[in-house]
């Protein structure tokens, strides 16, 4: 879905494994029609972290009524943190530009900030966020009262020095 009067893209996702694929085929398209090619390889990385990320924080949605667990445990802030915030199996991606820039952000139901970490060389996973910090002008996360929570990012075009000079 597009807002003509914002240009914000939306692109609503189901929580699968071949969502990161097509929220980059989506980012590749809105930022060809915006003549952004400067800005495809990465926000399709970017992009691809920032759904990965949101799928493995994916709190499946629970009736409290269809839990066979005791009482005690769905009483825990963790299990009723996540009952009350969980939503049907999505994510959802909006893309938008401001001035030379253009803005990713990622919607999940899980209220849990993601962490920056520095992972140990032999750890299989752990490098998505290093790469958004690394690529992205700025990023952050806040959490908006309808629930969840949105980790955005901003990806503008690197100023390049003259040859021989450093910024």
């Amino acid at each position: 879905m597009t807002d003509v009067t914002t240009g914000k893209h939306h692109l609503e996702l189901s929580v699968f494994p071949t969502s990161p694929y097509y929220a980059r085929v989506h980012v590749q398209r809105v930022l060809e029609g915006w003549r952004r090619d400067d800005l495809i390889e990465t926000a399709q990385l970017v992009v691809s972290e920032l759904v990965s990320n949101a799928i493995k924080a994916h709190v499946p949605h629970v009736s409290p009524h269809a839990v066979t667990e005791s009482p005690a445990v769905m009483e825990s802030p963790a299990i009723m943190e996540a009952v009350a915030h969980a939503s049907p199996d999505h994510i959802w991606l909006d893309l938008y530009p401001v001035g030379d820039a253009v803005v990713l952000r990622v919607w999940d139901a899980c209220r849990t900030p993601p962490v920056l970490r520095v992972p140990d060389p032999d750890d299989e996973g752990g490098r998505g966020l290093c790469l958004v910090d690394l690529l992205a002008r700025s990023w952050g996360y806040y959490r908006p009262t309808s629930g969840g929570k949105i980790v955005w990012c901003t990806l503008a075009v690197p100023l390049v020095p003259p040859e021989g000079r450093a910024i």
